[in-house]
């Protein structure tokens, strides 16, 4: 009896080692980190710039913010099936330059239907090949890309076209004092958040880009997947496009240049891994708010070109490296590289070490 109690009372329990704190299970989350950035940034800024978090101010920048998150749910997407969707210039030029050119010529309900689905079409032959040929994506979107600006020349002859004033009207409008290009975000964000994690065909589409081989064994199609996602990409793309030539009324033919890195930046300040698998649309959508209010704090405090590029740089590649420490990226990211640097041992080698 003494024997039984003794051996009781000598081997006590322990807690489980790799239980987190509340705390650190809420930082586990990309859009928690993305929302801390958002935040700090917006609380710096009148200390730099007073101007620059006024109501006129922010109401100003939220319709780019509104642009660049949508364009960038489309990268995420990409990303999310290990790919990286370079056509995006394309994409949101083209969209842009149909909507105009045809707005006034045609209903400008089907101009807009034209923009978004036939720029898709481009994104859906860039996933197709990437899917069935297995060539890389970066080479297949910059071809891509190509085709696309290509098409935008033939169709406007080398000239810019003023929008429709609806459009115009349309993008430049608010809601209770917000743009309402705001609210279009808002909406695109949350119906992706909602089929991606609370969907079994959102689920499904995690597990492909995390791991398609165990995907496939368990008798998913692959390839659907991610052709879906290019096409979808390119097809976020137009639509930024088209808003973008109401909120700007003449387009210019390289509006799209500016929405290729901002989409990647947001993307990765959101928190999804390079390498593919879950994302983070919510934190895609802080990344592009942050962004956007980067880019006007700098130049409320400096009007120097050079000097802008040069500190969003550096503060965007702190905040890239910082999101990829605290989510495990990083390691993932080294992880795969030594495994594609680790040689195949030579068997006469080794036994030569053997003996």
């Amino acid at each position: 009896m003494s024997e039984q109690t003794t051996t009781s009372t000598a081997a006590p329990r322990t807690a489980p080692a790799d239980r987190r704190s509340a705390v650190s299970e809420v930082l586990s989350w990309p859009g928690t980190r993305a929302l801390i950035a958002v935040l700090a940034l917006f609380a710096v800024s009148p200390l730099i710039a007073i101007g620059s978090v006024s109501p006129t101010a922010i109401v100003s920048m939220l319709p780019f913010a509104a642009l660049i998150a949508i364009v960038a749910v489309g990268q995420t997407l990409v990303i999310q099936q290990g790919g990286l969707d370079l056509s995006i210039p394309g994409a949101v030029t083209l969209g842009a330059l149909i909507a105009a050119k045809f707005g006034t010529e045609w209903d400008l309900a089907t101009a807009i239907v034209v923009a978004i689905v036939g720029t898709s079409v481009f994104g859906l032959l860039s996933g197709i090949v990437i899917a069935y040929f297995g060539l890389p994506p970066l080479v297949v979107t910059i071809a891509s890309n190509a085709l696309m600006i290509g098409a935008v020349q033939a169709i406007s002859g080398g000239f810019s076209e003023q929008s429709a004033k609806a459009l115009s009207d349309f993008a430049l409008s608010r809601l209770w004092g917000i743009p309402v290009l705001a609210f279009f975000a808002v909406g695109i964000v949350i119906i992706v958040h909602i089929v991606l994690k609370l969907t079994r065909l959102g689920r499904r589409f995690e597990l492909v880009g995390e791991n398609p081989r165990s995907a496939a064994n368990i008798g998913i199609s692959t390839r659907g997947y991610v052709i879906s996602s290019y096409w979808l990409a390119t097809m976020l793309g137009a639509t930024t496009g088209v808003l973008l030539a109401g909120l700007l009324r003449l387009p210019t033919l390289t509006a799209g240049n500016d929405y290729l890195l901002p989409s990647i930046a947001a993307v990765v300040l959101g928190g999804t891994a390079l390498t593919g698998g879950k994302g983070s649309v919510i934190g895609t959508a802080l990344g592009a708010l942050f962004l956007a209010q980067l880019g006007q704090l700098v130049q409320t405090f400096t009007q120097a070109t050079a000097v802008q590029n040069i500190v969003q740089a550096l503060i965007i590649g702190v905040g890239i490296v910082a999101q990829l420490q605290l989510g495990g990226s990083s390691a993932r990211l080294k992880g795969l590289m030594r495994r594609s640097a680790v040689p195949t041992p030579n068997t006469s080698d080794s036994m030569r070490s053997e003996k």
